[in-house]
């Protein structure tokens, strides 16, 4: 009989956690707190379920609670990465956030960001990006739009909080593409206090582009008995050299993603600092 019990336990346990991990999926962020403080209410040391917790509360601006569901993950991991990295970032919020402050909204990630798409996506750090305190509510996977202002190309969260610009070399592709009818969406990778990496792809290729790449690879290196006629540029334009240069994409990089236009559908679960 305690075999019995002890396996439905167990499912339900997994049964919740699901439901938790959907919820969470659609940003349905109050619900997904009711299902996490269940699942440590029958399962005390469930880790996974104290960092989800602390997940939800942090999107729905909670930071003093939110720091507490990730302490208790800590406490009971003490090498869990994602409570200790939410832990920091937290510690800043506390300071800054007046009481009552909401986080802005986050999309959906769509469960297709990580999907690689030769010559359509480019992984750069940002630059010029903005003080941690006024972005630490972001985290990887979070969607991000991608807009050419006076000559740069600014990152911005939904709320349209500049999070950082292109790097200029990735830049000049984008800004020139976006002149002939590109369009261009971008994702967070990874942040931190002084980083914050996205993949930026091409969510739209104009007609009149062919099957011009945004973001070219590495080419071969050429020998010295090579024609040069045998090479070409991507724009027939002599401003246009230094855009046929390679972007800055390294080998063996993040999986680059594929966004769509359109709003997200739902992904990852829950982002890697969940």
């Amino acid at each position: 009989m305690a075999v019995f019990q002890s396996e439905d336990r167990l499912r339900m346990r997994r049964v919740r956690s699901e439901k938790a991990i959907q919820l969470a999926a659609q940003n349905r962020w109050q619900e997904a707190v009711d299902v996490n403080r269940q699942i440590i209410d029958a399962f005390p040391k469930d880790v996974d379920a104290h960092n989800r917790l602390g997940k939800a509360l942090m999107e729905l601006g909670a930071y003093a609670d939110a720091r507490d569901a990730y302490g208790g993950a800590a406490q009971l991991d003490p090498s869990n990465t994602i409570a200790s990295k939410n832990l920091a970032r937290l510690a800043k919020l506390a300071e800054e956030a007046p009481a009552g402050a909401v986080a802005p909204p986050s999309a959906p990630v769509d469960p297709r960001l990580f999907i690689e798409e030769s010559g359509k996506t480019a992984v750069t750090n940002l630059v010029d990006v903005a003080s941690f305190e006024k972005i630490a509510t972001l985290t990887a996977g979070d969607k991000m739009e991608v807009k050419v202002e006076q000559g740069v190309v600014r990152v911005s969260d939904p709320t349209g909080n500049v999070v950082g610009q292109l790097e200029p070399k990735i830049a000049q592709r984008v800004i020139k593409l976006s002149e002939l009818g590109n369009r261009y969406a971008a994702a967070i990778t990874s942040i931190d206090e002084s980083h914050v990496r996205v993949i930026i792809r091409e969510a739209f290729r104009h007609p009149s582009l062919g099957s011009r790449p945004s973001f070219p690879t590495r080419a071969p290196e050429i020998r010295p008995y090579t024609k040069d006629s045998v090479f070409r540029t991507d724009f027939d334009d002599e401003d246009d050299d230094d855009l046929t240069e390679e972007a800055d994409v390294e080998p063996g990089d993040a999986p680059e993603a594929a966004l769509d236009d359109a709003p997200a559908a739902d992904e990852n679960t829950l982002d890697d600092d969940s």
